[in-house]
């Protein structure tokens, strides 16, 4: 059985909304027309760039027989029509009601199951994949929703489902027959990625969330929300979920006050933390990392925390993702898993696909897959590979066309200042010139003439291969878990995770 099964009218569904409509029995919600199957509602609203008002005789062709088409006009909510046997309502302010309208047709699905929302600029998808392994590791049956894809998180034999749009947070009504579906298949907790577009947008405004983490605030998205203060102030919308109980705030990030200082006082924060002098440790409760040495298969710290003590070593790599354990621990016990339980399972903690992932070489330097593609997150990637690398470090990398022009530079800086070579190369290219792209990026580079620019992704990575030394080490950066390229109007095949796989073979021969 799967959530799209779900069978009711909508006389008693729009009545919790004071619309009086036909006693119309449909089985699902659709906002996309090429998907609209019969037994079907298709929603009709004004996009930002298509408006489905236009594909309402699409739908209609495909068999819909219920049709809830937004209105500018205030006056005309809860009109109705008749066209070629199809019921037409119109709503106001229908991208408002949407969460709603959908959480009332899935029953509620959020309510029955402990829910986690991540959200942050960078380390959203580890902190989903660490809490999902900690708790699947714990033995109880949990999902999860993100970049990767949604699913029942079953180990590294999970099959991620693609977001539609490829969203790290599907839309309002995907989101909701998601969460019905895992209730379907039994499924206690789910934790996932809140972007700011899902939370300025109202995708979450229906899904009950138990815990709310943050994970740090750095430059993204301007292109969107045009401020930081803007981009800001939408993470922070959700503080206002519906059923939040718990904040976990990354304490490092300047940001963290914000939140602290924004939520309700029926919210309690927990705070995580690698620097224990910047916590008010008598006024909330706590994990945090202290003597935290690395070493070439992980990291070794003691965790301190409200609910005990004690050494750990965890097989990955890098600073940020000491502080994306905290994370997962904090929400893991908050929900009440036995601390000598966490403490059993954090050396079995995989790396997440893509997420500083490690690809060993015989011969030659190994290479780091991640998914960094903000300044920040670069300088957090190299600054974290810089600690476990013995030779000097070398970084490809590129930024994405027709997107935020402005960190481009950025990027460059980041990489000429972290890196001991930098090597840039085509990522997302879109609609421009991949040397125009680079071009941006060595504008903020102090010697340009000292980075080398590659366009093809495996081209770069084989100079790569066959100059750097044993010792040193190749961070690979922008493309991650993804499994495209996009270069123009075309999705192009390119997974770098099998291709740095396939490269391993051919080197270690």
């Amino acid at each position: 059985m799967v959530a799209n099964a779900f069978t009711q009218s909508v006389r008693p569904l729009l009545a919790k909304f004071g619309i009086e409509a036909p006693d119309i029995r449909i089985e699902g919600l659709a906002l996309d027309s090429r998907q609209v199957a019969p037994r079907q509602a298709f929603i009709a609203l004004k996009g930002h760039e298509l408006d489905g008002r236009e594909f309402i005789p699409q739908a209609i062709s495909l068999g819909a027989k219920v049709i809830l088409a937004q209105t500018d006009d205030s006056g005309a909510h809860g009109a109705m029509e008749m066209r070629a046997g199809t019921v037409i309502v119109h709503l106001f302010d229908l991208p408002a009601m949407l969460s709603s309208l959908a959480a009332a047709f899935y029953d509620y699905p959020a309510s029955k199951l402990d829910s986690i929302a991540v959200t942050g600029t960078n380390g959203k998808t580890s902190v989903v994949q660490l809490i999902s392994q900690l708790t699947s590791l714990a033995g109880t049956r949990c999902a999860a929703i993100g970049t990767l894809g949604s699913g029942v998180y079953e180990g590294t034999s999970t099959q991620w489902a693609p977001s539609p749009a490829n969203n790290t947070t599907p839309d309002a009504i995907a989101i909701q027959a998601l969460l019905a579906d895992f209730v379907l298949h039994e499924v206690r907790q789910v934790a996932f990625e809140a972007s700011s577009h899902a939370i300025v947008q109202g995708r979450l405004s229906q899904v009950k969330t138990d815990i709310a983490v943050f994970t740090n605030l750095s430059r993204d998205h301007l292109d969107y929300h045009h401020t930081m203060e803007d981009y800001a102030k939408a993470k922070r919308g959700l503080l206002a979920q519906p059923g939040l109980k718990t904040l976990v705030v990354n304490a490092d990030d300047a940001e963290s006050a914000n939140w602290i200082n924004n939520a309700p006082a029926h919210i309690e924060p927990v705070l995580t933390s690698m620097d224990k002098s910047c916590l008010r440790l008598n006024e909330y409760r706590y994990c945090l990392a202290g003597d935290v040495q690395y070493h070439q298969a992980g990291v070794q710290f003691m965790l301190q925390s409200s609910w005990g003590n004690h050494q750990v070593n965890v097989p990955l790599l890098g600073t940020f993702n000491v502080r994306n354990i905290l994370s997962a621990v904090a929400v893991t016990l908050t929900l009440g898993e036995p601390f000598d339980n966490i403490i059993r399972l954090l050396p079995l903690l995989k790396p997440v696909d893509g997420r500083m992932e490690v690809f060993e070489f015989k011969h030659h330097a190994n290479v780091v897959v991640d998914y960094a593609h903000t300044p920040d997150a670069l300088i957090k990637v190299l600054q974290s590979a810089r600690v476990h690398t013995q030779g000097q470090l070398w970084c490809v990398f590129g930024c994405g066309g027709d997107r935020d022009k402005g960190k481009r530079p950025l990027m460059g800086n980041a990489g000429e200042q972290y890196a001991d070579h930098i090597v840039i190369t085509n990522d997302n290219s879109r609609s421009e010139a991949p040397q125009a792209i680079a071009d941006d990026i060595c504008s903020g580079l102090a010697n340009p003439e000292n980075a080398v620019f590659i366009e093809q992704r495996e081209a770069a990575i084989r100079y790569c291969l066959d100059n750097a030394g044993p010792q040193d080490m190749i961070i690979v950066a922008g493309k991650g878990h993804e499994e495209y390229q996009i270069i123009g109007n075309t999705k192009n095949n390119y997974n770098e995770r099998a291709v740095i796989a396939r490269l391993q073979m051919e080197y270690n021969t």
